[in-house]
């Protein structure tokens, strides 16, 4: 299997040559273009290490019950998906020993055998905006992200802290322990911040986010914010 992310950062696609009885799971409606040579069907929480009671737990954590699978029926199949809204693709090359945590709407695509699991993210999940579970990548394989905007990488050194908004982080490592903590200490202070609520993440590890926050509920969720 081989991959290209083209057309980056605003209005990227992924694009796949594939091999005979190499699929690639896929967020529903992610299909851009493909030859005719592949294969398609759709499963309840095919990505993920617990199928029907995962598939309910993508919905808590922001995904589709469904997925889409791909799968050639012979070599040099090519197929290129795309996601929801402009901005670029991440590449997340998993192992065992790297395992990463994505964020609500980030998951576009999987192959080569990596799977999903869930770590419940509580009520601290649902005031960051995450939803009620966090995705963790599970095993070795790739895993693409899309992202509203440009992509930065931060990385941290043991024991160093950093700062991103919610609204704009991607997926982080696994290594990488957060806490929610309010951007400002009153409500004028979190109106001009840009929000009342933002994680502070602790290396070692990787944090990724965008540069554009997904659509959201617009006031009610920034009146949300404050409140909080």
């Amino acid at each position: 299997m081989q991959h290209t992310i083209s057309h980056g950062p605003n209005q990227a696609t992924v694009d796949f040559v594939l091999n005979e009885g190499e699929e690639v799971l896929a967020e529903p409606e992610s299909l851009l273009a493909m030859h005719t040579s592949i294969e398609i069907t759709a499963k309840i929480g095919a990505q993920t290490t617990r199928k029907w009671w995962g598939a309910f737990r993508n919905l808590a954590a922001g995904e589709s019950m469904f997925v889409a699978i791909f799968r050639a029926k012979r070599d040099g199949a090519f197929l290129s998906l795309a996601p929801r809204y402009p901005g670029n693709v991440l590449h997340l090359a998993t192992t065992d020993q790297q395992s990463y945590y994505l964020t609500t709407g980030s998951y576009l695509a999987s192959a080569n055998g990596v799977s999903i699991d869930f770590k419940y993210a509580g009520m601290q999940g649902m005031l960051a905006k995450k939803g009620l579970y966090l995705m963790k990548t599970v095993g070795a394989g790739d895993i693409f992200c899309s992202s509203f905007g440009a992509i930065v990488h931060q990385h941290l050194s043991e024991g160093e802290n950093f700062v991103v908004d919610n609204r704009f982080v991607i997926a982080f490592s696994e290594t990488v322990t957060y806490q929610l903590v309010k951007a400002s200490k009153d409500v004028v202070g979190s109106y001009f911040s840009g929000g009342g609520l933002v994680n502070r993440y602790t290396g070692p590890g990787v944090v990724i986010y965008q540069t554009r926050g997904r659509p959201t509920a617009g006031l009610m969720s920034r009146m949300f914010d404050m409140a909080t």
